[in-house]
């Protein structure tokens, strides 16, 4: 860490922070503001929820897993705590690492879940992430560098869920990696209920022109936004973005909308988030993972590290705020004493040296040779 910055004595939270400010004791706003998430529903409310309906194919419900801590974690409480039957569903963008694949296949075998698995056609997200890249150093920020991989993994969801008659999706995002409870709020109504329209352009166009009139310095960016539409390499990513979509089988609505994401507010199937329901212990869940279903994870990182791309968040948000986006997320965890300041630390530490390796690992595996991506 930076010798010469100065960070909350309670959190890993530095003085670079965008309206941050501290105590007499050291203690930053962020935690002194801090409110602790909702107590979690129970595993009695979300068994209730989850056969409230009758099975009406082989089986109970669907579990995206990526490998990760998090959606391991559900397939193995939904199988061992709820005695359910789950149907498993796995997506590989090219950059899913073997780490995480293997933690996939590894539960789903122990656990006797049939695995679903769909991987990125003709390493077309490799070309999105060049051209995402080629687009970022135009904007001055990154732009898009994640793609479709949500809108395919709630798609997939969808679609095995339809496919083997089942009412249920079991969605492991948690409130403590989101900014705050508003922007986990935010997340869980997010989507896009229609698809594209004439009259859907006409409102962002208008919008964005109010905008401009509103704030006049904001004229000398338009070149560049305007990039971001219809610029040579923007709309190479949006031609390889809708291919994706459509060799995926997305329906016309989302196909041809490339940020489109198929809302969570559905009731055929219903997307239930796991952590409104049950807590998540770090430590205890890590230990049980590792023993009960062989699960792996690289040196130094426990969350986050089941996709090459996290890098490059990781990298920006380095730069621009003096912290990464997994330590915003260690600082929650923090806050509900759920990992120990030092142990945080230990782990932001070693993402600030690991980070540029990883990103220079990336950049050559896609071919990317302009490293000045901000």
């Amino acid at each position: 860490m930076n010798a010469t910055m100065k960070y909350c004595v309670r959190c890993i939270m530095p003085e670079s922070y965008p309206g941050i400010y501290f105590n007499d004791e050291g203690v930053c706003n962020y935690c002194i503001g801090y409110k602790s998430y909702h107590e979690p529903l129970g595993k009695e409310k979300l068994l209730e929820l989850l056969t409230s309906q009758p099975r009406t194919g082989r089986y109970d419900c669907v579990v995206p897993i990526s490998g990760g801590k998090d959606s391991t974690y559900i397939l193995y409480y939904v199988v061992k705590k709820l005695e359910l039957k789950p149907i498993a569903v796995t997506y590989d963008s090219g950059f899913q690492s073997s780490i995480a694949l293997e933690n996939a296949r590894n539960a789903c075998s122990v656990l006797n879940v049939p695995l679903i698995e769909v991987k990125s056609p003709k390493h077309i997200r490799t070309k999105m992430l060049k051209e995402s890249l080629l687009v970022s150093n135009k904007l001055g920020a990154l732009w898009h560098q994640c793609g479709n991989c949500e809108a395919i993994l709630r798609n997939m969801s969808m679609s095995a869920a339809k496919t083997h008659e089942t009412h249920f999706v079991i969605w492991g995002s948690s409130a403590l990696e989101s900014g705050d409870s508003k922007t986990y709020e935010w997340y869980k109504q997010s989507g896009s209920p229609h698809g594209i329209s004439p009259v859907g352009i006409l409102r962002k166009a208008i919008s964005k022109i109010r905008v401009l009139l509103n704030t006049p310095k904001r004229i000398y960016e338009i070149p560049r936004r305007v990039y971001s539409y219809v610029g040579y390499h923007a709309i190479k990513y949006y031609y390889y973005s809708i291919s994706e979509r459509l060799s995926l089988d997305f329906s016309y609505r989302y196909a041809f909308k490339p940020h489109a994401i198929p809302p969570f507010d559905g009731e055929n199937p219903k997307f239930v988030h796991f952590f409104d329901y049950i807590d998540w212990d770090s430590i205890n869940n890590l230990e049980t993972l590792k023993r009960e279903v062989n699960w792996k994870h690289p040196a130094g990182q426990d969350s986050r590290w089941d996709c090459a791309i996290h890098c490059l968040s990781n990298r920006e948000s380095l730069k621009t705020y003096g912290i990464s986006d997994d330590g915003k997320n260690y600082c929650n965890f923090i806050r509900e004493h759920k990992v120990d300041r030092e142990e945080a630390m230990k782990n932001e530490v070693h993402l600030r040296e690991s980070v540029e390796p990883e990103c220079e690992e990336l950049f050559q595996r896609i071919g990317f040779d302009d490293h000045k991506t901000p």
